[in-house]
């Protein structure tokens, strides 16, 4: 009975992982071992078992708290990045995998290191290619500012020999003040397409990304019931995508529900920092199975119920610090960030450089003393540079019942046009011009949002080529589709309004 039970156990808590093979590596570390630093290198976690085991490797490039990586299906690890550069499964930089996210503040780090914010780079495989992987990415604050001004996309392609090749780089999405943590993504609810949410600093609004199989939109949103004085150490999307959290010692702990069809958050509930500012508020995250969200400080863990109301008697104290000393070198360390595992535990890295992590065991345990927290118990070979790994959640496929793949975004049947439809300009604001065949009778032109609405709708003369649509002061900014049919003729196109 007890060797039954030995093998089920791990295959319970993988199957509640955030994103099978795909997301079962952590790697983190420092530069190469040396002189300097007898106990630096790299570590990888890997989960893709349902148990973290370890192993240590070369690290060509020292990083910092920011990382994200890729793997495959089967739980290979492909390639990572530190947010300077693109690193193969051994280590190296892949050619033109340097200068990553180039800002003048940046260039003198390219060469000893990883950028240190957290969730600075998000990576999501491409679901009508495969072989191709983007990399949305940014960096730390250019002098003079007051946050990065840039937002890049770049893509990675796996050929069929394993080879990893920069087939586009660094090229600029968005030019604004944006937070320089908290890249976060979920799949749109066609479970094909990719969302990649990117908060503004200082301010409510929120940019909502969004990638398909043949173009990327920009929708610039405001976030509901947020003041958002201070960036969070992390905004994290919950393992369904019905929920979003993101938590700061300036403005408590903030949760929202999203829409994964049009991309929008609404305010669920908010509590104030436990601590009242006292500490630094450094991470938030989500329990496997939904119940709890926890977040912590650099000497507290706490957690709460997901609920639509939450008040300060819902918060519960998971553990106070007590000190801890990794002996290599005599470092006092404290907590950091809070991440997820294809194990169905979480686990929490470290302030400083240090080989150990906390774990919790059962995280979705009704009962504290039921969740098994273990103090810096958990080894890996090398010193982590206190890196955070941000993945993406592969797991999730169409939401049942969603009207939201009825648009064409996308290869489907509506794809399939036999009239060719041409809109300008795109983005606009409102008012435009839509060209298409001319058709030897009449037709109806429609106007859909994302949650498939019908929103507007238009007599099309026969043998017409063009009509002019002003609606600047009808719809909201975002994302639409034209449906326009003659008979059995039809042609889709998308279009952005943005004021």
């Amino acid at each position: 009975m007890w060797r039954i039970l030995f093998i089920l156990i791990p295959l319970s808590s993988f199957a509640q992982g955030p994103g099978g093979g795909f997301s079962n590596y952590r790697v983190v570390g420092a530069q190469g071992p040396g002189p300097l630093c007898l106990k630096c290198g790299g570590s990888k976690m890997n989960s893709y078992s349902g148990v973290s085991d370890t192993s240590s490797f070369v690290n060509s490039r020292q990083m910092g708290s920011n990382a994200a990586n890729a793997a495959s299906k089967d739980g290979k690890l492909l390639f990572y990045t530190t947010g300077w550069a693109i690193l193969d499964k051994n280590g190296n930089v892949i050619p033109n995998g340097d200068t990553l996210s180039p800002t003048p503040v940046s260039l003198n780090d390219i060469a000893i290191g990883g950028n240190n914010f957290p969730q600075n780079s998000f990576i999501f495989q491409h679901s009508e290619d495969s072989s191709l992987y983007t990399m949305v990415h940014t960096t730390k604050f250019q002098p003079g500012t007051i946050g990065p001004l840039t937002l890049w996309k770049s893509i990675i392609k796996i050929g069929a020999d394993s080879s990893l090749a920069m087939v586009e780089k660094n090229t600029i999405i968005i030019s604004d003040t944006i937070e320089g943590t908290g890249i976060s993504g979920c799949k749109h609810a066609n479970g094909r397409d990719w969302w990649v949410i990117v908060k503004e600093r200082f301010n409510t609004n929120y940019y909502a990304l969004l990638f398909t199989p043949d173009s990327m939109y920009i929708s610039r949103m405001i976030m509901p019931g947020s003041k958002y004085a201070q960036e969070a150490a992390a905004m994290k999307f919950s393992y369904d995508g019905k929920y979003y959290a993101a938590y700061s010692s300036a403005d408590g702990l903030r949760v929202y529900n999203f829409d994964r069809c049009n991309g929008q958050f609404e305010f669920l509930s908010y509590i104030n920092d436990p601590q009242n500012g006292s500490q630094l508020g450094n991470s938030c995250c989500f329990s496997p199975n939904g119940k709890y969200i926890y977040f912590n400080t650099y000497d507290k863990i706490h957690r709460v119920p997901i609920q639509s109301s939450l008040s300060d008697n819902d918060v519960e104290l998971v553990r106070d610090y007590t000190l801890f000393v990794d002996t290599a070198f005599g470092f006092n360390v404290y907590y950091l960030f809070l991440e997820n595992s294809n194990d169905g535990k979480l686990y929490l890295g470290s302030t400083n450089s240090s080989r150990f992590y906390c774990t919790i065991d059962n995280p979705d345990a009704e009962d504290i003393a039921d969740i098994g927290y273990h103090h810096f118990e958990f080894q890996i070979p090398y010193f982590n540079n206190h890196t955070y790994t941000n993945h993406a959640n592969y797991t999730l496929g169409p939401l049942a019942g969603s009207p939201c793949d009825t648009l064409g975004l996308g290869k489907n049947e509506l794809l399939n046009t036999t009239t060719a439809i041409e809109i300008y300009p795109n983005p606009n604001e409102g008012n435009f011009t839509v060209n298409y065949s001319p058709q030897a009778e009449s037709g109806m032109l429609y106007i859909y949002d994302l949650n498939g609405h019908l929103v507007f709708n238009e007599y099309i003369a026969p043998w017409s080529n063009t009509k002019n649509i002003k609606l600047d002061t009808k719809l909201n900014d975002g994302m639409y589709a034209i449906n326009i049919e003659f008979g059995s003729i039809r042609g889709i196109e998308k279009f952005v309004i943005k004021r």
